[in-house]
């Protein structure tokens, strides 16, 4: 039964070792490229294949485009991260441990879980491990263990500390510091009896074993295998060996395969009887001895948390990958296998490796130049035992003891050597620098066809005898040779802009005797019944979705590669019937040879695919046959957030969770994407947004796009992605809507109507203002130019009183003067004359004078014509000085039409010195100053 046991588990160890062969490809991480510190302490991953990494000043989260530091309040080292969905993440640090939450902006927000803890009971302490468990989470520090049901937090004390918790399955194991082993079950622990064996040791790995058993690791006392009664001894040689490297951490991967990282060098992959598969250091490739942590994705591939950097080892389906991060060797051109060795021609010449020593962890140390070979190196030929080396001093020959000597006198550099046999005689062509070269391998005697003198990097034998030359930069001739092989005896050209039809560039292979041309990701076929180059259909169907075709390589029988830029593709032609078999995306950081892509056939089941920096190793027997017709199906793309902009540059974040409605004042917006392991299988994404793009956007290696000031509308945004390899996801879309700006809304249409019909008021009340204005002025002009008549007559009337009571004033003064004049005549001639006869003439002529001079009628007609100028004058100054007397209104007449002393005396028949005293007493009864002008003030009063 024991002997039965040991067999099936043997089966199972020989069942798993095709797996174990493939070598990966470790892409280095380096601070510049993610933005943070060098050491990196834990790794976690989400459903949506986000990877978070713990580093010194934060929680990097990495979504295969971006990367994102998450600054734990105070800058806090993350010293572990654990994940429970893409919305959550739980980290722990010094003093320190919460959880992290995403918002409606795709971005993780902090909330601390230790705030409402005494701190003094973790003081000086870091939270090293977290882990879920079905409805809790336990963050554990050297000094207790905290249990988070999502609700409160309870702490599970110890007098001695803990060391780390690790999760086995469902259980959770830890040690005591420096003691021995205990299960943590809710906030109990249980001692492991016979643990103690671990007391004064660390152990840093529990992992599962088969049947429920468990690899324990350990510091300095090695690996142990416990069986749930007893601990034993694994594998004493590992143990020796991580005694001394000082195991850290390890995993267990589901290639079935341990995983070992250590503080002092590097990973070791161990098989399940711990048996070292691989070892991963500085020595090939790894950019740092010290390991902090490992992790395994949901691609099988293992991310490595360094002292400084990351590190993403990654296995490529069916490949193994040797490259040389030194650059060494240079770009590798070709390869061969001969003598149980493999030959690698590069730029730099001839490196060989004994074939078993591609199983060793650093097998490119081994590699050796060959003496003699420096220089460029295009490919290796196999003939009747002999090899031979393609370079650009000549065609060399490489012997049995490694020597090298040149092949023939060529005397130009050597691009290929293909086989022919044209009427039975067996000749090498070489594609040479300068045309080709015939070689008879008989007679070892060189022809050398003249007509075409220009460098030929291929040529192939057709089934017709035509030999078809493939120029170095463009297209392709078709040659007839003479009999003789000296010349041609016709030739015609093709591509090279020589016919509009072709592509410039032509590549030519041959299938089943038939020459096929390539070019520009299209292929064509010679038809010799109509001499013509024709496209084939059967090739184009197949490769239609393919794109950036650069070289065809015949691998044996009907079987082929096709290689692009960053892809391989494994395909089989027959001449009728094409079919792609396999297909491989390169990834990351690694890159065909540019302009000179290549595949060398080693033997039926290997394949060397040159690199610029190495090569990666076909293996046809480690193919599943599940892998075959299988086309890669790409994942939905998530969308993240749905930020919307003003014109301010303030933001706001939408909900994606159904369609939304965007203010027009918002309507920039930026919708952030990802997708699941974009970084592994070096993933692009495509968008559109319907109403904008016409069509889909180029491939581009982003996780955003924006669309600035997008007019009122709806829309749908999509996007999804693509690999090196053509394959397209399934459309993810998002439908939103612009809403229209204040002045497209409904309320402003009423508003417009309402502005029309106010606007067509207001303009209908201007017109009516107009020709009422216009009425108005007419009836004004006519009523000013009555006006003006009646001023005209008015001014004529004042002026005409002004002069009837000057002519009146001015009769009355001439009259007194005249009248006191004849008075004093008659004054005069009586006193001289003075005679009792002429008395009674004198008095009477006297009587009549006096009687005349003091005329009432003469004043009662002055002040009638004086009233009729100036209307009220006389009231108003009795209104205002009713002490006036009429002798003082007469004065006050006089003044008002300024008349002088001398006339006043005359009109109101007084003296002048009358007058003066007059004109006294009426500036005091009209409380006048001295310095008041009496004539103005009366000239003031209306």
């Amino acid at each position: 039964m024991v002997i039965y046991r040991y067999i099936l588990f043997l089966l199972f160890i020989l069942a798993a070792l095709p797996l174990f062969s493939n070598k990966p490809h470790i892409i280095n991480l380096h601070r510049e490229d993610y933005k943070a510190d060098n050491k990196n302490w834990s790794i976690g991953q989400d459903e949506r294949g986000s990877m978070y990494f713990g580093n010194d000043i934060g929680l990097l989260e990495f979504d295969g485009i971006e990367w994102i530091l998450n600054r734990i309040p105070n800058s806090l080292i993350a010293r572990s991260v654990v994940v429970l969905s893409h919305n959550t993440i739980f980290t722990g640090s010094y003093e320190e441990f919460g959880r992290w939450d995403r918002d409606v902006s795709g971005k993780l927000v902090y909330t601390s879980l230790s705030d409402s803890l005494d701190k003094a009971l973790f003081r000086n302490d870091d939270f090293w491990k977290i882990w879920i468990a079905k409805d809790c989470v336990y963050f554990q520090s050297f000094s207790s263990i905290y249990v988070y049901d999502y609700k409160t937090v309870e702490r599970v004390p110890s007098e001695k500390g803990f060391l780390f918790l690790s999760k086995v399955r469902e259980e959770f194991l830890v040690q005591q510091m420096l003691g021995p082993l205990f299960r943590l079950k809710g906030t109990h622990l249980t001692k492991i009896e016979g643990s103690e064996i671990f007391s004064g040791t660390d152990v840093r790995v529990i992992l599962p074993y088969k049947d429920n058993q468990y690899i324990i690791g350990t510091t300095t006392k090695g690996i142990y295998l416990y069986d749930g009664v007893t601990f034993k001894e694994w594998n004493p040689a590992l143990s020796g060996i991580m005694k001394s490297k000082e195991l850290n951490c390890g995993i267990l991967s589901s290639r079935g395969t341990y995983y070992f990282g250590t503080i002092l060098d590097g990973m070791y992959e161990v098989d399940l009887t711990g048996e070292i598969i691989d070892h991963i250091s500085t020595k090939n490739s790894l950019q740092n001895n010290t390991v902090l942590s490992l992790y395994e994705d949901n691609l099988n591939n293992v991310w490595v948390a360094l002292d400084r950097g990351i590190s993403y080892i990654q296995y490529i389906d069916n490949m193994s990958s040797f490259t040389d991060p030194t650059g060494n060797t240079g770009a590798v051109y070709g390869g061969v296998l001969w003598n149980d060795k493999l030959f690698i021609g590069t730029n730099q010449g001839v490196f060989y490796i004994p074939q078993a020593g591609l199983n060793k962890s650093v097998s490119l140390s081994d590699l050796k130049m060959i003496d003699g070979t420096q220089g460029q190196v295009w490919g290796f030929k196999v003939v009747e035992g002999k090899l031979y080396c393609c370079h650009n001093k000549g065609l060399k020959e490489i012997h049995e003891n490694l020597t090298v000597s040149d092949a023939f006198a060529i005397g130009t550099g050597v691009y290929s050597i293909s086989n022919a046999r044209i009427k039975s005689v067996d000749l090498l062509i070489l594609s040479t620098y300068q045309s080709i070269r015939i070689i008879d391998k008989k007679t070892n005697k060189i022809y050398r066809p003249g007509q075409i003198s220009e460098p030929i990097i291929n040529a192939e034998l057709d089934h017709l005898g035509n030999v078809w030359l493939e120029h170095f930069n463009r297209g392709v001739y078709r040659c007839r040779l003479d009999e003789d092989l000296t010349g041609f005896r016709s030739f015609s050209y093709y591509g090279g802009n020589n016919n509009d039809e072709l592509p410039y560039k032509l590549k030519l292979f041959k299938v089943g005797g038939r020459i096929v041309l390539l070019g520009n990701d299209s292929f064509y076929t010679y038809d010799d019944i109509v001499d013509k180059i024709i496209p084939n259909k059967n090739l184009n169907d197949c490769f239609n979705n393919v794109k950036d075709l650069r070289q065809i390589i015949p691998i044996k029988d009907e079987l082929f590669w096709a290689l692009t830029s960053n892809a391989i593709y494994k395909f089989s032609y027959d001449g009728y019937n094409a079919s792609i078999l396999e297909n491989y995306n390169l990834g990351m950081n690694l890159s065909l040879v540019n302009a000179y892509e290549n595949i060398s056939i080693l033997n039926d089941s290997l394949s060397l695919i040159c690199l610029d920096n190495g090569f990666l190793l076909y293996n046809n027997q480690s193919v599943d046959r599940n892998y075959r017709n299988t086309k890669r199906v790409l994942l939905l793309p998530y969308l993240e957030s749905l930020e919307c902009i003003n014109s301010d540059g303030v933001s706001e974040y939408k909900s994606l969770t159904e369609p939304v409605k965007i203010s027009y004042n918002f309507n920039t917006i930026t919708f952030s994407f990802s997708s699941e392991n974009t970084y592994a299988n070096s993933l692009s994404f495509q968008y559109m947004l319907e109403g904008v793009d016409l069509d889909w956007s180029a491939a581009q290696k982003v996780n955003n796009v924006t669309y600035a000031r997008l007019p009122k509308g709806e829309y749908t945004f999509k996007v999804r992605t693509v690999d090196g390899l053509g394959n397209y996801s399934d459309i993810t879309s998002f439908r939103f809507e612009v809403s229209s700006p204040w002045y497209s809304t409904i309320w402003a249409y009423f508003l417009y109507v309402a502005l029309v019909i106010f606007l067509m008021y207001a303009s209908w009340m201007l017109v009516l203002r107009r020709y009422r204005n216009l009425h108005l002025q007419k009836i004004r002009h006519r009523e000013t130019k009555r006006l003006r008549t009646l001023a005209g007559e008015l001014q004529q009337e004042v002026e005409q009183k002004s002069a009837e009571i000057l002519t009146q004033t001015s009769f009355i003064i001439q009259k007194n003067e005249l009248i006191l004049k004849i008075k004093d005549i008659i004054d005069e001639f009586y006193s001289k004359n003075k005679t009792n006869t002429l008395l009674p003439l004198y008095q009477k002529i006297n009587s009549l004078l006096n009687n005349n001079l003091n005329s009432e009628d003469d004043w009662k007609m002055f002040l009638i014509k004086f009233e009729e100028k100036h209307t009220g004058f006389f009231k108003k100054l009795k209104m205002l000085y009713p002490q006036l007397t009429n002798s003082d209104l007469r004065l006050c007449a006089c003044l008002k039409l300024n008349l002088e002393t001398k006339e006043i005396a005359s009109l109101m028949n007084l003296s002048i010195r009358a007058v003066e005293n007059s004109r006294y007493r009426l500036r005091k009864k009209l409380n006048l100053q001295p310095s008041q002008n009496l004539n103005e003030f009366f000239l003031k009063i209306d």
